[in-house]
């Protein structure tokens, strides 16, 4: 009888030290079928790594896998996240322009903020139907070049209207929407370098 138990206990404890082996072998089998059927894996996290490098500190790499994750499933490499970024900036820009729009036409803020609304609703005009269009145009076609110089006048757009809020000393209604299409078109330039 003490024999009996003896191998009953020894069985458990084999059974016992087998068993996570066993489940670490089942985990990573499924993990291989998972990748191998599923979703390509991401060009996201690696192409951030490289344009924030690219991007001597525009923006940082958070704001990169943010603003990138969930809006690129179909890129393939760099020049498409390169155009993600460009859609992207001309999304802000287009719902800035709407957004100044607004309040120019609320009267609020005063004298001073609706002088600088309007100089930013003409720069955010230049963005929108000119600068952007021409963006996405050139770097859909992977011409990169031509597309870093035009997201050049889209990311310069932005600092103009904040200092047009500076120079009158009045807080800015947009800072956060300029702040936003300064660092997309950052990001645009910087994946369009890297692609």
């Amino acid at each position: 009888m003490a024999t009996t138990t003896s191998m009953a206990s020894s069985l458990f404890t084999h059974h016992n030290s087998i068993i996570p082996s066993l489940v670490g072998i089942l985990s990573v089998l499924f993990a291989a079928v998972d990748v191998a059927g599923g979703e390509p894996p991401s060009v996201v996290p690696s192409a951030c790594k490289r344009a924030y490098a690219a991007g001597g500190g525009a923006f940082t790499e958070d704001f990169c896998l943010s603003a990138l994750t969930g809006h690129s499933p179909g890129a393939a490499d760099n020049g498409d996240l390169a155009l993600v970024a460009v859609d992207l900036a001309t999304a802000n820009a287009t719902a800035t322009e709407a957004t100044i729009d607004a309040q120019l036409n609320g009267g609020g803020g005063g004298a001073l903020a609706a002088d600088g609304l309007r100089v930013c609703l003409s720069l955010y005009g230049y963005v929108v139907h000119v600068y952007q269009p021409d963006c996405h145009a050139a770097v859909k076609d992977r011409m990169f070049g031509d597309g870093k110089l035009r997201l050049g006048r889209t990311a310069r757009a932005p600092v103009a209207c904040e200092r047009e809020f500076e120079q009158r000393n009045v807080l800015s209604p947009v800072a956060a929407e300029d702040d936003a299409l300064a660092k997309l078109a950052k990001l645009a330039i910087a994946l369009s370098s890297i692609a």
